[in-house]
């Protein structure tokens, strides 16, 4: 049912069903979700939340967030119609919202090569690189140039200098709303980039769970002085593929992911990942989690 006077001229929808907002696919259901069609709308919404001081929090694809089964009493900001593209020499301007499978299909019909290592990574250029996505050895970051933020509800442009990044994490997270990201690429023949593309799709449906709903990689490998600590890699010395509670498993595949094998709830989800963090809590390993947990009392301000 549509709302004729909150967010009334905008494209959203009330009363959604989260299942269909995550690559997890479970959750409740939200208040109302929003999609802003330019900056401008985007700004319009986010007033309007502080307005009624309503929660919001902003989304793309959902590929790493865990939405809490009892649902999301505010608002969810979805940047889907932030996805234009614009080519100059060997940068591109996207979108925030641009979908990292048509992202890479773009760019390998004009020739531009760097980011065939993310095809098959079911995310949202903005979140992507938000939290400085990466695989296959590669970062996000090691092609950006300029990010197009709204910070404090206006509209400003970071220089690459002007951004922190490190493992999994950069400075933009939690202190503003990605829009636009301007990335350096290379010009390269679009056969060669197709077939790297088509290699890196192979290689991770042969390694990964591709085939039922996850959120990715769960932990952040642990990096000390002394080693790189790879949590997948313990859970899987433990034998704990397999393991399942309700509908959700360590995937026995990659025993990195927990995947949903049908009917999993939020709660399964949860508990399975602790139950795997106590686990590598008895080895003495303490990793921080990939996937983020909106729970229904959380907001993004």
């Amino acid at each position: 049912m549509r709302n004729k006077h909150l967010f009334r001229g905008f494209d959203f929808f009330e009363n959604v069903d989260l299942k269909n907002y995550s690559t997890m696919k479970t959750g409740g259901r939200a208040k109302y979700i929003v999609f802003p069609r330019s900056k401008r709308e985007l700004v319009k919404v986010l007033k309007i939340c502080h307005g009624q001081g309503m929660r919001f929090y902003v989304v793309g694809n959902g590929s790493n967030i865990l939405f809490d089964d009892s649902g999301f009493d505010g608002v969810l900001v979805n940047l889907k119609h932030f996805n234009d593209i614009k080519i100059s020499g060997e940068s591109a301007f996207i979108g925030a919202g641009m979908n990292l499978f048509y992202l890479n299909l773009y760019l390998q019909k004009n020739n531009l090569s760097g980011l065939e290592w993310s095809y098959g990574v079911p995310a949202t250029l903005g979140g992507f690189v938000v939290c400085n996505g990466g695989c296959f050895g590669h970062e996000i970051c090691e092609f950006v140039e300029e990010v197009t933020v709204l910070k404090d509800l206006q509209i400003l442009t970071l220089k690459r200098d002007e951004i922190e990044f490190s493992y999994r994490h950069s400075s933009l997270k939690d202190s503003c709303v990605v829009l636009e990201v301007k990335l350096r690429l290379r010009l390269d023949n679009a056969d060669v980039i197709k077939a790297k593309m088509l290699s890196t799709l192979e290689e991770k449906r042969r390694l990964q769970p591709c085939d039922l709903p996850s959120l990715g990689s769960v932990f952040k490998r642990v990096i000390t002085k002394e080693e790189i600590v790879y949590p997948a890699k313990l859970i899987d010395n433990m034998g704990l593929k397999g393991v399942k509670i309700g509908g959700a498993e360590v995937s026995k595949k990659h025993a990195g992911f927990v995947v949903n094998t049908g009917g999993a709830t939020s709660e399964d989800v949860q508990k399975l990942v602790q139950f795997l963090e106590n686990k590598l809590a008895n080895l003495g390993v303490f990793p921080e989690r990939e996937i983020v947990v909106l729970k229904n009392e959380c907001s993004k301000k």
